[in-house]
């Protein structure tokens, strides 16, 4: 059974009157939002606040109904919220904005109530009320959902039929090397609200990416529970875990923690930080492959910044000098994967390949034979060892490498 959404924006006034009736509902009707009756309500004030009225709209061809309560308050609408609050409220907005939000008293409350499947369809329409609301009232409105304040400026630019128009990414300190990066808006969908921890400082825009593509597949009708895992394909996987919001960070619809998906016998990750590395390592080598070797080199160093024993993104930065005529350069990085971690083969190997670009084909051969004593399953050290053997003119040792590299790649390489 499909569930209704209830879902709610503020329009706050610049000016001291509610906007004329009249005015209000020829403009719903010239723009093409419905028939709004308005329907004034004579009540005593209650709590601080006047209602004064409210308008019914049934949108046209939006399977939705709506209503835009009017009320007067007797101190500013936002008055009871903290300037910690506030200041992060307005961020971004115009200064004119940010003052009516904090002195105006007229408030225009939007609600739509709408069934989940048509969620976007009522947010699309939604805001094209709130954009003819701030026109007559020289607003600016607040998202409680998406725990953001939108002026005329920024509902101008809200694309149409785009969830993550609607949705907002926050950013918080984690600890002191790392953000935590969340949603605010996915209960607008009726979904659970996402959130990364530990994103490193360095890997941040690939976390970014990372919720928006997660939000936008969840939004467009995905589901995604406690316990699912994603599958990125060569990047890896993540598993979604349920996370408790505390009391700024409210969640209707739950919230899930995005992490890597545990390897066996590996404990259980709160981050997602190896399958954002991959994600920056793939960036990487599209533009090594484009020949933006600057762009590469910039993205990598951003992986290591954040695991500076990262061998995969070591051997990589390895790689392109090496295809530039920088051997020196690669050497350095496989005697320092030696000394980091010396457990991995990619150090000899990255060592052995640089060496024999310098025509130190005698040490290349004893690094390389270090790299397949540390793993005897990787292809390409048997097809590094055997260009070295060609080199030296040892045809039978070379057709051998040759051929055990081509079966271990039938066999599939290892997994590093």
């Amino acid at each position: 059974m499909s569930q209704e959404l209830k879902i709610d924006f503020l329009t706050v006034s610049r000016y001291g009157e509610p906007p004329v009736e009249a005015s209000t509902v020829r403009a719903f009707a010239a723009a093409g939002l419905g028939a709004a009756e308005y329907v004034p309500r004579n009540e005593p004030a209650s709590g601080g606040r006047e209602r004064l009225g409210a308008y019914h709209i049934d949108p046209p061809g939006v399977p939705a109904r709506a209503r835009v309560n009017v009320s007067r308050h007797t101190a500013p609408v936002t008055s009871g919220m903290s300037e910690l609050a506030f200041n992060a409220l307005t961020r971004g907005l115009v200064a004119e904005d940010a003052q009516t939000l904090r002195e105006g008293t007229i408030a225009l409350d939007v609600r739509i109530f709408a069934q989940r499947e048509h969620a976007i369809v009522a947010l699309d329409w939604a805001a094209q009320v709130l954009r003819i609301l701030l026109d007559l009232t020289q607003g600016a409105a607040i998202d409680p959902a998406a725990q953001r304040s939108y002026g005329r400026a920024e509902i101008a630019h809200m694309r149409p039929r785009d969830p993550l128009a609607h949705v907002a990414l926050h950013r918080e300190l984690w600890d002191a090397e790392s953000h935590w990066l969340h949603t605010h808006g996915l209960q607008k969908f009726g979904r659970p609200e996402l959130d990364l921890a530990a994103v490193p400082h360095s890997l941040e825009d690939e976390g970014w990416s990372l919720l928006r593509e997660v939000a936008s597949l969840l939004a467009h009708e995905g589901t995604l529970v406690a316990g699912q895992e994603i599958d990125f394909e060569e990047q890896g996987r993540l598993v979604a875990l349920g996370a408790l919001p505390d009391a700024d960070h409210q969640a209707p619809f739950g919230r899930l923690r995005l992490c890597d998906a545990a390897l066996p016998g590996e404990k259980e990750s709160v981050s997602a930080g190896r399958l954002l590395a991959r994600m920056a390592m793939a960036d990487a080598q599209r533009r090594a492959e484009t020949r933006d070797i600057a762009g590469a080199l910039e993205i990598l160093d951003r992986v290591l910044a954040a695991n500076p024993d990262d061998c995969t993104a070591l051997t990589s930065k390895a790689a392109i000098f090496l295809r530039s005529g920088n051997a020196v350069e690669a050497l350095n990085l496989g005697e320092l994967m030696e000394l980091r971690v010396p457990g991995d083969y990619r150090g000899p190997l990255t060592v052995g390949q640089a060496l024999a670009t310098m025509g130190r084909y005698r040490e290349a051969l004893v690094a390389l034979d270090r790299a397949i004593l540390r793993e005897p399953e990787a292809p390409e050290s048997f097809d590094a060892r055997a260009r070295v053997y060609e080199r030296l003119g040892n045809a039978q040792p070379a057709a051998t490498d040759h051929a055990r590299a081509e079966y271990l790649r039938r066999q599939g390489a290892p997994v590093v």
